[in-house]
Order: C-alpha cells, then structure tokens, then sequence
C-alpha cells in the first residue's frame, strides 16, 4: 500500500513481514528510511526497492536509515543478505551511506556488511548518525 502523505511503502509480502520504506528524493541523492523485522528477508527486499527507486528516479546515491527490530542477525545471515542484496547494485554505479542508529547493533555486523559489498564493487560506508553519512555520500 501507498501512504500518500511521504510517498512510502508498507509491505506484507509472503516470506517477508510487514516492513515499511519511505523514500524521499533530496536533491543528489535518495533518503531512505527503513522499520520492520530484523531479517534477511526484509533486508533483500528493501534493497530491492532501493535498486528499483534508483532506476525509477536516475539517481544513484542514497542515504538508507535503518530502524530494524527483533534480535540481531548472525554474521552468515548478514553476510546472506549483503551478498544477495548487491547483486545488480555495482552495475548502477550506486554509493550507499547506512546509518544504523541503535547502539546495540553490533559494529562487527555493520563492518561485515560493509566488507561484503565492497568486494561486490559498491562504494558503501556504515554510520550511526545522518549528518556523518550525508557528509561522506556527498564527497
């Protein structure tokens, strides 16, 4: 469904729990918030969004706030979700600054997801705060 007043989403898709993503245009690049479970099926579907969007708006930088609940991933599991959610990220040309701003999260997940798309050629930096990673994005 389509909530009209910020342009979001909310998702209730089979394997994947509900969600919501709010995509935002800011002028060279695209503000992304993201709320739900803490999965690797919400992970690959909101970076499928993500990758969507980019093609849909012409732009390819985004800034991803990540408000995700429920008990930490393992690092295979995040090390799955980053693998399976770059594939077609690196051919876009797409620079990815992600702030996860629940200390709790474990910087060691963070740095892993990080590693992972690198490898897979995508400029991608973790933050645990916005103005750090819109300063970083827009460099």
């Amino acid at each position: 469904m389509r909530d009209n007043r910020r342009g979001g989403r909310t998702y209730g898709l089979g394997q994947v729990d509900s969600y919501r993503i709010t995509i935002e245009p800011r002028g060279p690049y695209l503000h992304v918030q993201v709320s739900g479970p803490n999965t690797v099926a919400t992970i690959q579907r909101y970076a499928a969004d993500i990758r969507e969007a980019c093609l849909r708006l012409h732009v390819f930088k985004v800034l991803v706030v990540v408000r995700l609940e429920g008990p930490p991933l393992s690092m295979l599991e995040v090390y799955k979700a980053v693998s399976d959610a770059s594939q077609g990220a690196a051919e876009l040309g797409m620079r990815a600054a992600y702030v996860e701003p629940n200390p709790d999260r474990s910087q060691d997940n963070l740095q892993i997801g990080e590693s992972v798309a690198r490898t897979r050629g995508i400029p991608v930096q973790t933050f645990r705060d916005e103005a750090a990673a819109e300063a970083w994005l827009l460099e």
